[in-house]
């Protein structure tokens, strides 16, 4: 049974999580990524969500855990983390073991990122595209993008038989300044919205190749707005490479990104990339009509 105080934070973790990131996430799909607030901070953050995010943190970085273990890396008393995993229990947002008494996150995340991306035009319009570009490459995956307070969100990830497995997935948060669509995003952006992001996020170094200054990172964006494509040699992940372009509605806000992902070898042959350069683009053309049709019709 719930005490009074784990009903208190039951009905601000349904309050605050199923309405405030949801909109914020929804808010971002209708203002488009220029929208104002991205940098505004809670004045009196609710200290119990903070606790949360870190448990849910925990338990997502490795799995299944002891309310022990999850208080030392959180730093909190034991008896407060087993009362917040009580809760999250008894609101279906983690599991319990019934062997060793462990916790685990439940599927009612998955659940709730599902229907919130479901909810969202550019993912369903852009869906048989994603599919179709996939089936046509061979060792690489296809990825539609869209940015979210300054950080690049996999919205659908689609990988073909023959792809190469890469732990890259669904929901994967990841920076703009190191992959090729967060350039191509970046290079759609005015300047104040440029510093505004990388003044937030930093530009940290992923691997060796990573642009890191400012200056340089301005030199692709003239490249990007000549070709129509970005791209990423290795510089979020090595051996791995990327070209994308951007998606946008009929008055030239930027939708989302589009993006083929695979081993860096591949993309360094010229025709394998104009290859990919001319399917990203016939299929950005495509889904971008289509997008116009059903706004219009909605």
């Amino acid at each position: 049974m719930i005490n009074s105080y784990g009903y208190i934070f039951a009905s601000s973790i349904w309050a605050a999580c199923s309405d405030h990131y949801i909109r914020q996430f929804r808010m971002y799909m209708c203002d488009g990524p220029d929208s104002k607030g991205m940098d505004d901070e809670a004045n009196r953050p609710i200290k119990a969500l903070l606790t949360m995010d870190d448990i849910v943190t925990a338990l997502q970085k490795d799995g299944e855990r002891g309310v022990t273990s999850i208080a030392e890396t959180i730093d909190r008393p034991a008896s407060i983390v087993h009362d917040y995993l009580s809760t999250l229990q008894q609101l279906g947002y983690v599991v319990q073991n019934e062997d060793n008494g462990a916790y685990e996150l439940s599927f009612r995340y998955l659940e709730l990122g599902g229907s919130v991306r479901d909810d969202v035009t550019l993912y369903n319009v852009a869906k048989p595209e994603v599919n179709a570009l996939a089936e046509k490459t061979s060792s690489e995956f296809v990825t539609l993008s869209v940015e979210q307070n300054g950080m690049c969100v996999a919205l659908d990830v689609v990988q073909n038989d023959l792809s190469i497995s890469y732990d890259f997935t669904d929901g994967t948060h990841f920076h703009m300044h190191a992959s090729a669509v967060g350039k191509a995003f970046l290079a759609q952006y005015s300047d104040n919205r440029v510093t505004e992001i990388l003044d937030r996020h930093g530009m940290p170094a992923h691997t060796e190749n990573t642009v890191t200054e400012r200056d340089e990172l301005e030199e692709r964006f003239e490249r990007i707005h000549e070709s129509g494509v970005s791209f990423d040699h290795e510089e979020y992940r090595m051996g791995m490479a990327s070209v994308s372009t951007v998606i946008k509605d009929s008055t030239g806000g930027v939708l989302g990104g589009l993006s083929i992902t695979g081993p860096a070898h591949r993309l360094r042959e010229p025709d394998v990339e104009e290859e990919f350069r001319k399917e990203l683009l016939s299929a950005r053309n495509i889904i971008e009509l289509n997008y116009s049709s059903s706004d219009a019709t909605s």
